[in-house]
């Protein structure tokens, strides 16, 4: 089997339901993924710090959330990313309360015993510029040394127009985001798969990730998954979440060594 020593899994969204938090220690546990993003202002916050007690040594960082979750600050966002986003554009979004918000949620998991290893972004808003300052503020303060950027080849087979509208600007905004990691001393990926079908990654993803990680052996690839167990009562309160199948993502990370190129 070839190994791709540069290509990272990382499992976002531990933290927010239990069958997500199941699903994703069943592929920590069994070496399927590199490392999980853990939600401070998730629901089932406490429960993943339980199922995480018999992985010490995991590979957790933090996964940023600004809109649809509980505020740890007790400051008033959109739940909605499209409306925080017009919100931050117009300048309705104090920069202040962001910064307030990021840290409690840094700190929380610290203060629960992990030390995270990097930081990633609900709905990538961590990408927008003065957001991506704070973050890069935080993690030096924090000696996080990681910070996920996007980077996905626009030319990925399926996925909605719109949503590949959506990647050309994260890809935009990751150019400056990168500029800026690097020069404060921190590390970032070059590439990054999973946002065109993010919830229902395929074959193709798996194989597009590998392919970009043995094109470019000293790049480092990340490939972001939502992995889980089927749920019913999830799928209902994050129905809204489009194609998401949290047991689908879960299977095929299970046999990934499969799909070579």
């Amino acid at each position: 089997m070839i190994e791709y020593p540069n290509l990272k899994i990382i499992a976002d969204d531990l933290g927010l339901y239990k069958s997500v938090n199941d699903g994703i220690i069943f592929l920590l546990r069994e070496g399927k993924v590199d490392g999980a993003s853990l939600m401070a202002n998730g629901e089932a916050f406490d429960h993943a710090l339980d199922v995480l007690g018999d992985l010490p040594d995991a590979n957790i960082g933090v996964h940023l959330v600004l809109v649809e979750e509980r505020s740890l600050s007790g400051i008033n966002l959109p739940r909605d990313h499209r409306i925080f986003f017009i919100k931050y554009v117009l300048g309705m979004i104090e920069l202040a309360d962001i910064e307030q918000e990021l840290k409690a949620q840094i700190d929380k998991i610290i203060q629960a015993g992990i030390r995270p290893g990097f930081i990633n972004g609900h709905q990538h808003l961590h990408l927008l510029p003065g957001i991506m300052n704070i973050c890069i503020k935080l993690a030096i303060e924090r000696d996080i040394q990681y910070i996920r950027i996007v980077n996905e080849p626009v030319g990925l087979s399926g996925g909605k127009l719109f949503r590949k509208l959506q990647l050309l600007f994260l890809n935009f905004l990751s150019v400056a985001a990168k500029k800026k990691i690097r020069r404060a001393g921190l590390q970032c990926n070059d590439y990054f798969v999973g946002f065109v079908n993010a919830g229902s990654l395929n074959k193709n993803d798996i194989k597009e990730s590998k392919k970009l990680a043995e094109e470019y052996p000293d790049k480092i690839i990340e490939l972001g998954c939502h992995p889980g167990y089927k749920d019913e009562e999830l799928k209902e309160k994050y129905g809204h979440w489009e194609n998401y199948d949290w047991q689908k993502e879960k299977e095929l990370l299970e046999n990934h060594e499969n799909f070579l190129l």
